[in-house]
């Protein structure tokens, strides 16, 4: 399977359409079809261009990479806070799950760290051309914002409930670790420091064993 986030969309934007057809016997009206995957085009054309290293398309791109007119985007979205809004959330939508679907449970301390490590780096390295993104529009809109500190709310969460309690008693080291396995950190790894993959992740795992010993490990 192709795991571009931009294929998992259309993915899933065909599952929900297979959905509606065999709720309706099949039957779907022509121009309203159209419509939808007119829609769906215009998502999945942002997400590309974001995904590309555009972190704030124009319409005239996103037309352009979707195959449909300028006034065909303006149709389907009134305003570009609004595309981008429904860009970014269908991107994580359909990512994040892939993910979270992975996360195995019953784990002792160590490997529940472990485990959610890799998980974590892989989605952030899915997400690396998103962040900017992410970045631009939560200042533009408050429903960008409150997705972005919903998401982080949920990290922060997971790793509490990932590392041994023996953490959350030593002062500023579960926030420290929450920092260091952050969207950020990993951005500025990848980007502003220039590390590839495997050295970023390493530097990630680095921190870790240190913040982790202070604590007198993860078991």
């Amino acid at each position: 399977m192709d795991m571009r986030p931009d294929r998992l969309f259309e993915a899933a934007a065909s599952k929900r359409t297979e959905t509606v057809r065999a709720g309706t016997g099949g039957r779907v009206d022509g121009r309203r079809e159209r419509s939808v995957q007119s829609r769906r085009r215009i998502v999945a054309a942002g997400i590309r261009l974001i995904g590309s290293g555009v972190p704030t398309p124009t319409a005239e791109q996103i037309a352009e990479a979707a195959g449909v007119s300028l006034r065909t985007v303006f149709r389907h979205f009134e305003t570009m806070d609004s595309l981008s809004l429904e860009v970014l959330n269908r991107f994580l939508d359909e990512v994040l799950p892939t993910l979270a679907a992975d996360a195995p449970a019953g784990q002792a301390p160590a490997g529940a760290l472990a485990a959610l490590i890799d998980r974590r780096l892989r989605l952030f390295e899915r997400m690396l051309a998103f962040g900017p993104a992410i970045d631009v529009h939560r200042h533009r809109s408050e429903r960008v914002a409150a997705r972005q500190r919903e998401l982080a709310a949920s990290w922060s969460q997971e790793l509490a409930a990932a590392v041994p309690s023996r953490m959350h008693s030593t002062p500023g080291c579960l926030e420290a670790l929450d920092l260091l396995l952050s969207l950020e950190a990993w951005q500025r790894l990848r980007t502003v420091q220039g590390l590839s993959v495997d050295d970023a992740a390493a530097a990630v795992r680095a921190g870790v064993r240190a913040l982790t010993a202070t604590t007198g490990g993860t078991n």
